[in-house]
Order: structure tokens, then sequence, then C-alpha cells
């Protein structure tokens, strides 16, 4: 999924204050005249330094994770929602979602704790940059993954980003814990 602009915008609106918010937003209109994904990564790249010297890192970690929140399709929701309904326990609800390959398709369970990772970065805004990133992009990740499990599970789950490929890493890592 590409990085919105718009999702960006309507997440600093619930998070940062309207002088923020215009700062951050200044010369946003670029970003779509862009043409190629390197282009739009370096964009984006720049962005995040500049929500990071705006914010402190929780509040960009929350408008990036509000970002992801939305990100997540409603088609892909409904999906995992079928899955849970006939599923016999999490374990098989993991081996659904792994099947279709929701949420990367590597889900794995270890106690209250769903370990997610996947082997190519998913943001088609970024998967192309050659320059590592911030982890707070990353934290959109986090958001797609808090509203899928705390649709399908009807509770609050937390989310720990442990490692990811725009950072360097090989591999895509998170940790839900239920």
């Amino acid at each position: 999924m590409p990085f919105r602009m718009r999702r960006f915008e309507e997440s600093l609106s619930m998070h940062t204050n309207p002088t923020a918010k215009e700062n951050l937003m200044a010369g946003s209109e670029t970003y779509d005249t862009l043409k190629t994904l390197p282009q739009k990564a370096r964009w984006l790249r720049g962005l995040v330094a500049r929500l990071e010297d705006q914010v402190d890192k929780a509040v960009a970690a929350e408008i990036m994770e509000a970002c992801g929140r939305r990100c997540i399709g409603s088609s892909v929701l409904e999906k995992a929602r079928r899955f849970k309904q006939d599923a016999h326990d999490l374990d098989d609800l993991l081996d659904r979602l792994n099947q279709a390959h929701i949420g990367g398709g590597k889900l794995r369970r270890e106690g209250n704790i769903i370990r997610a990772s996947y082997e190519r970065c998913y943001c088609g805004s970024v998967n192309q940059t050659r320059q590592p990133f911030s982890a707070v992009y990353c934290y959109c990740s986090c958001g797609w993954y808090k509203e899928l499990f705390e649709t399908v599970l009807e509770k609050p789950v937390e989310i720990k980003l442990i490692e990811s490929i725009i950072q360097g890493a090989e591999i895509c890592r998170f940790e839900i814990r239920i």
C-alpha cells in the first residue's frame, strides 16, 4: 500500500496542534507530483525527519500508527472477521490468516504474544529505497497490525516494532501482545 498524504494530514489533525500541522504539511503538494518510488521515498524520509523535529517520538509514533490503522482495507478486515468466525481457536485463526497471506503470512503464537514477520516492506512508497529510514515510519505497520488484531480479537492489543527492512534489517518483525 502506498503512503497517502490525506491519511497523514488527518492523523496530524488528531495528534498535533494547528501550527505543527501547518509546518509539516508545507510543501506536501509536491509529493503527488513525484514520478518515481525512490523520489517519493526520499521525500517521505524528509517528512519523517521533520515530524521527529516537530513532535516528540511518542506523538510521531501515534501519528504514523493512526495512518496504518486507516491503511488496512475494509475487505481485509471483513475476511479476517470471517476467518475468526470459522476458526476453532487462536492458532487456527492465525493459520487461516497465514494461508490468506494476511499480516505477512508468518504469524505465530507464543503464549500471549503473536510474532509477526515479513520478508519485504509492503509500503509501496518506501520499499524501493536503499537508504535507511527512521523507525517512526514503521509505526504505520504497527497501526495496521493493531487494527487487524483489535478487530478480530475484539480487545485492545499492544504492538512492538522489533526491526524493519527500511532500517537495514533482513526482515520486518513485530510482537503483538494479546
